[in-house]
């Protein structure tokens, strides 16, 4: 009885763990700089950063904007990164941005309001593109409801 009870627990502990890692921020990124895939607040990157340009996230069957890119580029690191603010349907929020250098970043994560994209290194006139896809919640994941696109 007692076996089968601690079996129970460490499956359940297991299933539990499982489903709290699946709810953080997942993610790829390549690239040779040092600053390709970094997070801009662990690095401090993001003290001396300015947001130098904005992109609207339209719904794909209204057209109308639901939500913000922001894009922002720090000065002493010379690396750029993305913020998706305003995230009304609570699903994925994918956010790409690669660098003419050859960095790029690609990952989601899931729920309502903000999130940011880890960093790409594009000094000077390095160019930056990227694209944000808002996703509602639920199994069909190809389910996207707004996008936006940047190219600086």
């Amino acid at each position: 009885m007692r076996r089968r009870l601690a079996a129970a627990l460490v499956t359940a502990l297991a299933f539990l763990m499982a489903s709290v890692t699946s709810a953080q921020a997942e993610g790829a990124n390549g690239g040779s700089n040092y600053y390709d895939g970094k997070d801009p607040a662990a690095t401090g990157c993001n003290v001396n950063a300015s947001q130098i340009a904005t992109r609207p996230i339209l719904d794909r069957n209204t057209g109308q904007q639901v939500a913000s890119i922001q894009i922002f580029y720090s000065w002493s690191c010379g690396a750029n990164w993305i913020r998706v603010t305003g995230n009304p349907y609570g699903g994925n929020a994918t956010k790409y941005i690669a660098s003419s250098l050859g960095g790029w970043n690609s990952e989601w994560d899931p729920g309502y309001g903000s999130s940011y994209s880890m960093m790409v290194y594009a000094p000077g006139t390095a160019q930056i593109n990227g694209y944000v896809y808002l996703f509602e919640p639920g199994i069909n994941e190809w389910n996207w409801r707004a996008e936006g696109t940047f190219s600086l």
